[in-house]
């Protein structure tokens, strides 16, 4: 099998990459992407990749292969050591995917940044993803105000959307009141969508000291 070297490159750039960018932008990203941007994160999340795999090598002494992958293209071949290397990245890639998931879901970044009163400002996100994706306790019950049907939904918060169009909220263990704060009825599990401009939402819990 003849092997071309930018393509050979290419590809062993690209898979650790590929890996991490489709976790990004499949369980992280808040908006759709252009494709330039798009092979632009595989391109740099692939290096940070390798960069990791090769720091792990020179760090248990063992020489990194595919560094010198002209070696391959004048030998027509990827040799098993290669191979072995990429299959490292990609499980590299796979990783640092999943902690890059965990630090843009839960806004590490941001309430690093907060913590160290770098900036108050929340980043990309909105007001309502930055809410619900907030470590705090305070955010993980809240009253549902439903004024065009007079009810008020009161649980704790399951799940959310982080759509631009419509806000999605589901609830567990509600308690479901009229305005006049009378319990109407209870419901292990409540799904509410409303349109961003006719939603309230209160957050009356207040947690103990060790609950932050």
């Amino acid at each position: 099998m003849e092997l071309n070297a930018i393509i050979l490159q290419i590809g062993v750039i690209f898979l650790p990459g590929l890996v991490w960018a489709s976790l990004a932008s499949r369980y992280a990203a808040k908006r759709q992407i252009s494709e330039f941007q798009y092979l632009l994160q595989v391109f740099i999340f692939g290096t940070i990749s390798y960069i990791i795999t090769f720091a792990s090598f020179h760090l248990f002494g063992k020489q990194f292969a595919l560094a010198d992958i002209n070696e391959a293209v004048k030998n027509n071949t990827l040799t098993a050591a290669t191979m072995e290397e990429v299959g490292i990245a990609t499980v590299a890639g796979l990783i640092l995917g999943i902690v890059w998931l965990y630090i843009k879901n839960h806004k590490v970044d941001t309430w690093f940044l907060h913590k160290i009163r770098a900036t108050g400002e929340i980043g990309e996100d909105d007001i309502w993803n930055f809410t619900f994706n907030s470590p705090i306790a305070q955010v993980e019950y809240c009253h549902f105000r439903d004024f065009e049907n007079k009810l008020v939904y009161a649980g704790w918060v399951s799940q959310f959307s982080e759509k631009e169009t419509l806000r999605e909220l589901v609830l567990r263990n509600v308690e479901v009141y009229d305005l006049g704060g009378n319990l109407l009825y209870t419901m292990p599990l409540v799904y509410l969508a409303r349109k961003p401009d006719s939603i309230h939402i209160e957050f009356p819990h207040e947690p103990r000291e060790n609950e932050g």
